[in-house]
């Protein structure tokens, strides 16, 4: 990493063919990752050519993101002369990874409500955003052949996790690579379960064949430990702050869903009178996770609806055909309004359509990098 670049140099790398940008005063060539970035490659077309460093930051990216930095660094950035003005001072000693939490953090996550105190009015939260925990696997349930429920056990009987709803938790493992060498992959995934448990959470993991920790879960025995840190993430539902959710979700992205409806469900006796509609797509049948649960709540709740929609129907299949679609959001969903918030959890291409989409249809132009007052927020 001895090649230097000066702003202006980095500035001719603009296109999406050709993409260079700065983080805390290195330099990096993206073009190779433009058509994988999980938000879409317009996120980075829009930083290219230009120091990305604030915009990265208030990201807070996961360290897988950082891994992935790492293999893409070409050199550093020449501070000197006209290009010395051009940019504030970085520390280019220091790693992302080095940086104080407090700097990746976009809010701090709000105290546990009241439903998690113990009797003696002792809130007894494990998650640390910072370290990571081990908690052992209690027990594994099988849904399909490559999907599974794992509960990890708390320190504690009236442990609770302390995961505000909408975020999400880190998890890492080191794991061997093609090359012989292990290293450590760290993923995020949001638990099925909430601080109104106590005692263990539950994670919802569907396993791929050339996955990393989704591969790894499924090689986990009971008593097997598993590394455990946030909580994280731009997004925490409080009661009422919107009048009605826009959702939609394809496959393993039911989870944050699941998480912010149980939320309203359960606060309904205490006046939380949001309302959603969510469309929820899949390839077949048999992908729809966790449709017994989501049938008996909008059953049980009025203000709750779920439209399904599969790219393979079977016979007699009543519910959307296909790609999620403008008359499908017409039809199913909120018109856009002040008081309405679409929700995004999904494979990338998905979630880059469905923000053109909502765009298309009136709602408020999503940024690349979602924030919690946004009107489309993409997890």
């Amino acid at each position: 990493m001895s090649k230097e670049f000066t702003l202006t140099e980095v500035q001719s790398h603009n296109t999406e063919d050709d993409l260079y940008f700065v983080i805390h005063g290195k330099v990096y060539n993206s073009t190779s990752f433009v058509s994988e970035h999980p938000g879409g490659g317009e996120i980075l077309v829009e930083v290219a050519g230009t120091d990305a460093t604030e915009a990265y930051v208030d990201a807070e990216h996961s360290e897988e993101a950082d891994e992935i930095l790492a293999d893409l660094l070409i050199g550093t950035l020449k501070l000197e002369g006209a290009a010395a003005d051009e940019v504030p001072p970085q520390d280019t000693d220091k790693t992302v990874d080095e940086l104080p939490v407090a700097a990746l953090k976009i809010d701090d996550a709000p105290a546990a409500d009241a439903s998690t105190q113990t009797t003696n009015g002792v809130v007894e939260t494990v998650l640390k955003p910072d370290a990571f925990q081990e908690f052992p696997l209690q027990e594994k349930t099988v849904i399909s052949h490559n999907v599974a429920i794992y509960r990890f056990t708390l320190p504690t009987p009236e442990s609770v996790v302390g995961l505000p709803i909408g975020q999400h938790i880190s998890i890492g493992a080191h794991l061997p690579q093609p090359d012989g060498e292990t290293k450590e992959i760290i993923r995020s995934y949001t638990p099925i379960s909430g601080d109104h448990q106590r005692g263990y959470f539950d994670l919802l993991i569907k396993s791929y064949p050339l996955g990393n920790i989704s591969k790894y879960f499924t090689t986990l025995s009971i008593g097997d430990n598993i590394r455990v840190r946030g909580p994280k993430g731009a997004f925490v539902y409080t009661p009422n702050m919107v009048r009605h959710f826009a959702m939609i979700a394809g496959g393993t992205g039911i989870t944050p869903m699941l998480q912010v409806i149980r939320a309203i469900q359960r606060g309904r006796a205490g006046g939380d009178k949001t309302e959603v509609d969510l469309i929820f797509a899949n390839v077949n049948a048999e992908d729809i996770l966790l449709k017994d649960e989501l049938d008996a709540l909008t059953k049980e709740d009025a203000g709750i609806r779920v439209h399904y929609v599969l790219n393979n129907p079977p016979e007699g299949w009543i519910g959307g055909v296909g790609f999620v679609s403008a008359d499908m959001m017409t039809k199913w969903l909120p018109k856009p309004a002040a008081d309405v918030k679409m929700l995004l959890c999904g494979p990338p291409p998905m979630i880059s359509a469905m923000k053109k989409i909502s765009e298309s249809l009136g709602f408020e132009k999503a940024r690349p990098v979602s924030k919690l007052d946004d009107q489309v927020f993409a997890f």
